[in-house]
């Protein structure tokens, strides 16, 4: 009668780990829903201002918690790089917007900005000033 209620390796990993290991699946895939729910909506647009057919090219990095969290490109297919915006889901509301610009001239300019967003937010990022200055 003992050696029929001896737990074999299999029932005790069915009927004990398993449920633990079910258990901490489920946790952590709710605590991966709940904090996609802390994402902020926003877009971002890029205004060149006067300076527009001067940019060939651009380059940015959205950072966020000293981590990138965005990255996008943009080039001039004729001689006007055209309306720069671009939108996402960010962990934050707060970073810092990393730009790499290329001039039609050759030359390179690197602008950082800090910005902040709300839920649905456009965020104008302006750089005709930084582009015309010598």
């Amino acid at each position: 009668m003992l050696e029929s209620q001896r737990v074999t390796k299999k029932d005790f990993f069915r009927r004990r780990i398993m449920p633990i290991v079910f258990g901490v699946v489920i946790v952590l895939i709710s605590r991966q829903s709940c904090q996609k729910a802390e994402r902020t909506q926003a877009t971002f647009v890029i205004d060149y201002g006067t300076a527009e057919p001067l940019v060939q090219a651009i380059d940015l990095e959205l950072w966020m918690g000293q981590e990138p969290v965005a990255t996008f490109h943009r080039a001039a297919l004729d001689k006007h790089i055209g309306k720069t915006t671009f939108t996402g889901s960010f962990p934050s509301k707060d970073g810092e917007l990393r730009m790499d610009l290329t001039l039609f001239s050759g030359a390179h300019r690197q602008l950082v900005r800090t910005v902040h967003t709300e839920e649905n937010a456009v965020v104008t990022v302006n750089l005709a000033y930084d582009l015309t200055k010598p």
